[in-house]
């Protein structure tokens, strides 16, 4: 699982739509489409209901939700969380680090 299907699932429950995910997310529709339902084959379930008001996270959704968001906070400090470690043994912290 690439940390942008778990990216893609976050945003379109906070979104509520693919489309607002993906404007938020800088990527098209379809993108984020294909990025919730490889992140649905990874858990082995739909987290989403799909109807005419958009996407609203289902039971198993809300359930996954609480894990992936700290899965993406976990990420995104690793760079700072090495940087403090390379500052530690007196190494220099490398420059083209690139933030999830």
């Amino acid at each position: 699982m690439h940390l942008s299907g778990i990216r893609a699932f976050v945003a379109v429950a906070q979104c509520g739509s693919t489309t607002e995910a993906a404007a938020e997310l800088g990527f098209t529709q379809s993108a984020i489409s294909r990025q919730v339902a490889d992140f649905e084959r990874y858990v082995g379930t739909k987290v989403f209901s799909r109807g005419q008001g958009g996407l609203r996270l289902n039971a198993m959704g809300t359930a996954v939700l609480p894990t992936a968001v700290e899965i993406l906070r976990l990420a995104e400090s690793m760079p700072e969380t090495a940087a403090v470690e390379q500052r530690s043994h007196g190494r220099p912290r490398p420059r083209n680090v690139r933030h999830l």
